[in-house]
């Protein structure tokens, strides 16, 4: 919807918003929890602050805040890359989660601080997220086995 008619999607901007909010808050407590042990049981608590932009036709950027658990916030972001319109997976996802202390440590982030404030100091290489997988869709081979 949002690529091909980004005008329906302004105007009901409210209740797109509430529902992308809600879907990944789902979506970020899956990723969670087939990634690394060292995040000791996070999980999506809700999205509180989000921003979508999309560079290019295909390709939609997620930059945002969520609780986790009730202890703190994380910073997220999310690349992705939609296939066809009529395609059911998305031809790539970049899930990035989480910052690390000085030990290279999961730390969760102090629930005070402006959301804004903690993506500007969000990590900019995967490897200083503390959760950064690339998702890509099954081989054709293993769909048509479903």
């Amino acid at each position: 919807m949002w690529r091909d008619d980004p005008q329906a999607v302004l105007a009901n901007a409210q209740d797109v918003q509430r529902e992308v909010y809600g879907l990944l808050e789902w979506y970020i407590c899956e990723c969670i929890e087939h990634g690394p042990n060292n995040l000791g049981g996070w999980w999506s608590d809700g999205v509180i602050y989000l921003e979508i932009s999309q560079p290019e036709k295909d390709t939609f950027k997620l930059l945002g805040v969520t609780w986790i658990d009730s202890h703190g916030v994380a910073p997220f972001e999310i690349d992705l890359e939609i296939g066809a319109p009529n395609d059911e997976f998305f031809a790539k996802t970049v899930f990035r989660i989480g910052m690390l202390d000085n030990q290279g440590k999961p730390r969760i982030c102090d629930r005070d601080r402006s959301p804004t404030r903690l993506l500007e100091k969000r990590p900019r290489r995967d490897r200083d997220w503390a959760m950064a997988a690339e998702l890509t869709p099954p081989e054709e081979r293993d769909r048509t086995r479903r």
